[in-house]
């Protein structure tokens, strides 16, 4: 029973001074942050608005006025999964548009492009065909997902009107055999942009 003891108290003096403080520790910092993709565009909705149009004149046509262009602002916020590539993209696709008509898009990244990267993180270019400041011509919008902004890495671009990427929207007419009066009502249709990595 006494070599018990003994052991048992040698053992308990060891654990002690194991646990002891020295003149230096370290500690382990753990840090948490979730991935998150966010896109909004400042106006939820943009009307064109051509009533004010008609011909006033017979046999004249219905042709586009100023209101055929507007433009918005693009803002998002992404924090990549993948290590920091900044391999983020935004794409955009238009559905339900009028019958007769066509919409086209071109995106200026000025606002984007002057903002400081290790404040804001690595924004995205616009692609070459979307490029207004390069003068590209307007893309033509369609069903079909068409990259807008690339090389996104880990970025805020500021929320609101001015902020992020101006997209400048033109409205078309490309067969007038198919445009119909809405009298005072509205055709709705819907660009959707979709922000991934």
């Amino acid at each position: 029973m006494k070599k018990i003891w003994i052991v048992a108290a040698a053992t308990s003096f060891a654990f002690s001074l194991s646990a002891q403080d020295s003149g230096v520790e370290t500690q382990a910092i753990g840090v948490i942050i979730d991935a998150h993709a966010l896109v909004d565009v400042v106006d939820d909705e943009i009307t064109f608005d051509f009533s004010a149009d008609d011909p006033s004149e017979a046999g004249s046509p219905f042709v586009l006025g100023t209101n055929k262009n507007q433009n918005t602002h693009l803002n998002y916020s992404l924090m990549l999964s993948n290590g920091g590539l900044a391999d983020g993209t935004i794409s955009v696709r238009i559905t339900d548009m009028n019958e007769g008509m066509h919409m086209t898009l071109l995106a200026d990244g000025t606002p984007a492009a002057s903002l400081d990267q290790t404040t804001h993180g690595t924004l995205g270019t616009v692609t070459a065909n979307f490029d207004a400041t390069q003068g590209a011509s307007p893309v033509i919008l369609s069903s079909t997902d068409q990259v807008l902004i690339e090389n996104i890495g880990s970025s805020y671009t500021g929320n609101g009107t001015g902020n992020g990427y101006q997209l400048l929207y033109t409205a078309h007419i490309n067969d007038y055999s198919k445009l119909d009066a809405d009298n005072g009502a509205q055709d709705m249709g819907t660009i959707t942009y979709t922000i991934a990595e």
